[in-house]
Parts: C-alpha cells; structure tokens; sequence
C-alpha cells in the first residue's frame, strides 16, 4: 500500500520559490480557492471543484491541465501565456516556463475559471463540505488537511474529508469525516457502513498513512497554507470516524436516530440553518 501527497524536497523547493503569489492569492480567499499537496504535483480547487492541476517537470517547465469547460476561450487561453497547448479528451494540457506561471495564473484569469466552474456547479453537497474546510480555516484544534483522498489500495474510492484533531500540543490524530446533506438517502447505514470501512482502512495501513500526512502538514506549513504553530507534528492513534450532516434538519432527525442506534461507535455531528 502506498500513499503519497507529498513533494520530493526538490520539488518543495521549486513549488515555494515559484508560486509565492499564488499561494498568497489562495490564502487571501479565505477558503474559496485551496492549494492540495498530492504525489509531487498540487491541484488548485475552488469551492470543492478541481480547478488545474499543476506538475513541475524538468528544466524549470511546469504542465497545467486544465478542463475544457474551465478554460476554453477564456482570456488564459492565448499563446503568450504557455508555450505550449495539447487536447486530450476533456483536459487541455499546458507548457508553462517559470516567467509564466504568474501571468497565466494572475487574478483575473484565477476568477474567470472560477466562474465557468459556477456554471457547472456540483451541488449543494460539495457546497457544504466547502463550507466546512472554509469555517474551521487556521484553527488549532481541527485541521481539515485533504480531500478527496484516495491510495493504490483504494483506487478509485475516495475519501471526503480528512481532518486531524488535535489531542495535546502537536498529538493529533486521524478524523475521518464523510460529509451528507441532512436529505440524502445515503444518510443511513450505507454512510456509516462506508465511513466504517475507511477508518479499518487507515487503521490497517496506519504507518504509511502517519508518515504520509505528518509531512504533507510540514510541507503545507512551510509553504504557509497552515497557520500552525507547530513546525511539526506527530499523529497517533486511535483513528476516528465523523460523518457531518448539513440542514434538512426535519429529514435528518430520524435518519441520524437510526444510525446511532445502529451505530454508537461513530461520531454525529448535525448543523442546521435554525433561528
């Protein structure tokens, strides 16, 4: 089993010296836009959705791949920002050189995706789960460190949300945390069942996943994407499950009854839009 998402320390050194502005930009968002370490390449989200995902290659060049829909006739999509431009399937794959990185990726681009991603919006779902890693940002007790983790065991099944809770100091520890709408039919034994089996699963493969986000929290901290007062941090066990439930508090209340019957291991937590 391998998990990787982080860079080599190459490749740290390259990503801190090249995208200080964006790093920058992402952090002045506060939480719309997010800078996701994964194996030696980051991807750029906004509000959930993967804008571009960005992989240094050799001699100071970078590879952007962007989807059609997101970049297609936009004021990026112009040769004086990439010396290079492919099409394979949905994604357009860029050349930048390092004197482009900037330009390409200037505010005023970064904001046109960003609308062309809100045209295609994903729901109300991914909304909620943006809202969550927006909210919680620069917090102590609980880090939201990815999303959408996944590693070669588990392939194509991906994890929502994973969150680290701090215990003492810089202890923390794994907080598997599944994200539902308070309507969704899903909101039953197949959640927890789910969430279940992702808690064994990092359980199982504990050592690789320690030493996995140990550094993708020293990287994204050095890079300044924490605002962590530990350079480092050890995570421990145990790893715990939450699943996070979003409004639709009448629908909810009798499917979140039946899972902690069925259920009392697990962790509930319920947010509704009450006055």
């Amino acid at each position: 089993m391998e998990i990787k998402r982080y860079f080599s320390v190459n490749n740290l050194k390259r990503i801190k010296k090249d995208f200080k502005f964006l790093i920058k930009f992402v952090n002045t968002s506060y939480g719309e836009f997010d800078f996701a370490i994964r194996n030696d390449y980051f991807n750029i989200y906004y509000k959930g959705n993967s804008l571009a995902k960005v992989e240094p290659k050799k001699n100071s060049l970078y590879k952007i791949s962007i989807n059609v829909k997101f970049f297609d006739k936009t004021k990026a999509d112009n040769p004086k920002f990439y010396i290079s431009k492919s099409v394979s399937g949905s994604y357009i794959s860029l050349t930048l050189s390092t004197k482009q990185l900037h330009p390409f990726l200037q505010k005023k681009h970064m904001t046109e995706f960003a609308s062309r991603i809100k045209t295609v919006h994903n729901g109300e779902e991914i909304d909620f789960e943006q809202s969550l890693i927006t909210d919680n940002l620069n917090k102590q007790n609980i880090i939201f460190i990815d999303r959408q983790v996944t590693d070669t065991i588990l392939k194509r099944k991906r994890l929502d949300l994973l969150a680290l809770r701090q215990i003492k100091g810089n202890k923390y520890k794994f907080l598997v945390s599944e994200v539902k709408l308070g309507n969704n039919t899903e909101l039953k034994n197949k959640v927890a069942t789910q969430l279940d089996f992702y808690v064994k699963h990092i359980k199982d493969n504990f050592v690789d996943y320690k030493k996995c986000y140990e550094l993708n929290f020293e990287q994204k901290n050095e890079l300044g994407l924490l605002n962590s007062k530990s350079n480092k941090i050890e995570i421990i066990e145990p790893v715990e499950g939450i699943i996070l439930v979003g409004g639709y508090s009448g629908i909810a209340k009798s499917q979140i009854s039946e899972l902690k019957k069925s259920f009392p291991h697990l962790e509930i937590m319920q947010f509704t839009n009450e006055i």
